[in-house]
């Protein structure tokens, strides 16, 4: 038996209006409330999961959330744009271009502007 992928783990300030976010970054999934203290887990629509908590460090981003994730999708700036969220910064790459931008809670995502 081979291990497998469960879920990751982020540590935000506002565990609903994250879930809200990763439903509208990858266009559909769902969240529900896991424990009393309101961890919820979110699954894309490709079914990866999410375990969505409450951080204890509210002033050091780089100490919670989770580390620069990769998402890809064709027209990426333009989605990301329409997200109302602000690129920091483009890498040209041979396969195209990869759009850095933080969330709500000043995590760092790129996005590879690439066919699924």
């Amino acid at each position: 038996m081979s291990a497998r992928f469960d879920h990751i783990e982020v540590h935000v300030d506002d565990i609903n209006r994250y879930c809200s976010f990763l439903s509208r970054l990858f266009e559909g999934g769902n969240y529900e409330v896991i424990s009393t203290t309101g961890t919820s887990m979110y699954t894309s629509p490709d079914g990866i999961r999410f375990e969505v908590k409450k951080k204890k460090v509210s002033d050091a981003s780089i100490a919670s959330g989770f580390c620069n994730p990769c998402l890809r999708r064709p027209h990426a700036k333009a989605f990301i744009e329409m997200l109302e969220l602000e690129i920091d910064s483009v890498r040209e790459t041979p396969s195209g271009p990869v759009f850095f931008f933080k969330d709500h809670e000043n995590i760092l995502w790129h996005m590879k502007d690439l066919p699924l």
